[in-house]
């Protein structure tokens, strides 16, 4: 098979795949309307898709997952954290024991799936800081509960989420770093001190940025002022069009610098699913609109997002303002360097994964999506097209 695209320093190339790996790449005149030929995308936040969500795995067999991971590989996804939000802790520990089992039977899932992202289940009770996650599920900070969850999943857990002003929060944060693992700040509401007293211990990143706290806030007294201001978090933003408005990432992006921002899809278990009513495991109802959006009853608590991470790059470029190989950067390789995954390059030798897009007409369009050789479009997909699947209406 052979692609021909635009790198993203403007280079015209042919390249040819034999197998799983790149065998050629040859230089091409220029042409401006090729197709940029850009890394796979990556996702360190991504609660599941179609129907089904990591928490709930045991639930599931082996077949649900690899569902999830083509429709993943369609939109250009080639890394991906699994996302544990709140959940009956043995649920999460019988999961996270059925992810271990099943990765380590697959070598292409388990590239895909190159770790956990444990966003539950220590996180503020308090209405607005915790979003929508269940408050009967959530628990004080116990890093022997951490472990457990990690031993289960085989030691797959990359990065673990926590309230530092909550009880046990910030020794929670030195036992993980201690431990090998990434710290976020996110749904909490610490003040200032408790922020820069949760990185000096370790903590290196924020979850969802601007997300994940009540509607309303003291103009100044609020954690957003420091995460923006302390030089050791990076954040994470989630880049659907509804969960930030465009300032505010800008902002963010200004603030933080080259580096400082990554973006997320924040994927929902009914992410490609078709609008309607449906129900959360406690019971909650919530609702996908036609346009994607996707919320509880009070429509100002978002549920995640019905998107995948191709969406992200489409709004950073076409409501933000930022070129697509910038917007695809803060999509692709800086998410990748923040958990030490090195992407394939356009080289000989070097595995065949990439991502052919364009944006035409305002949207983000993939030509073409393969992953270790394999294609996995028949026809270009834009970020919004609807996949209607069937599943039962619980998330």
């Amino acid at each position: 098979m052979h692609y021909r695209g635009r790198l993203p320093d403007g280079a015209c190339v042919s390249v040819a795949v034999a197998g799983t790996h790149i065998a050629t790449v040859e230089r091409l005149p220029a042409d401006d309307a090729l197709p940029y030929l850009l890394p796979v995308l990556v996702d360190l936040q991504h609660n599941g898709s179609l129907g089904v969500r990591y928490d709930s795995l045991c639930q599931h067999e082996p077949a649900d997952l690899v569902t999830i991971a083509n429709h993943l590989r369609r939109h250009g996804v080639g890394r991906c954290l699994m996302t544990f939000t709140t959940y009956p802790l043995d649920k999460l520990l019988l999961s996270a024991a059925r992810v271990a089992a099943w990765l380590a039977q697959d070598a292409a899932l388990n590239r895909l799936f190159p770790g956990i992202f444990h966003e539950g289940v220590f996180i503020s009770p308090v209405d607005g800081w915790r979003g929508a996650h269940a408050l009967e599920w959530i628990r004080q900070a116990d890093y022997d509960a951490i472990q457990a969850f990690d031993d289960a999943a085989g030691g797959r857990v990359r990065i673990v989420n926590v309230a530092p002003e909550q009880p046990g929060g910030l020794d929670f944060i030195a036992r993980a770093v201690d431990a090998g693992k990434l710290v976020a700040l996110g749904h909490c509401g610490p003040d200032a001190a408790t922020v820069h007293e949760a990185v000096r211990r370790g903590a290196s990143l924020v979850t969802h940025f601007g997300n994940g706290a009540p509607g309303q806030i003291h103009r100044h007294k609020n954690p957003l002022w420091a995460f923006l201001n302390n030089p050791g978090l990076r954040l994470g933003l989630i880049g659907d069009g509804f969960h930030l408005p465009p300032d505010l990432i800008g902002a963010a992006l200004r603030c933080k610098g080259p580096g400082g921002c990554f973006a997320v899809s924040d994927a929902a278990s009914f992410a490609g699913c078709p609008p309607g009513a449906y129900s959360r495991p406690d019971g909650r109802p919530f609702t996908i609109e036609p346009d994607g959006l996707t919320h509880m009853n009070n429509r100002d608590i978002l549920a995640g997002s019905w998107f995948q991470q191709d969406r992200c790059v489409e709004i950073l470029a076409t409501r933000v303002g930022l070129p697509l190989p910038e917007a695809w950067r803060l999509c692709s390789e800086i998410p990748a360097a923040i958990i030490g995954e090195t992407l394939p390059a356009i080289a000989v030798g070097e595995e065949a994964s990439f991502v052919l897009a364009r944006l035409a007409g305002g949207r983000l369009l993939i030509e073409q999506s393969v992953h270790l050789g394999v294609p996995y479009l028949e026809q270009p997909l834009g970020t919004g097209m609807p996949v209607h699947v069937p599943a039962s209406r619980t998330s």
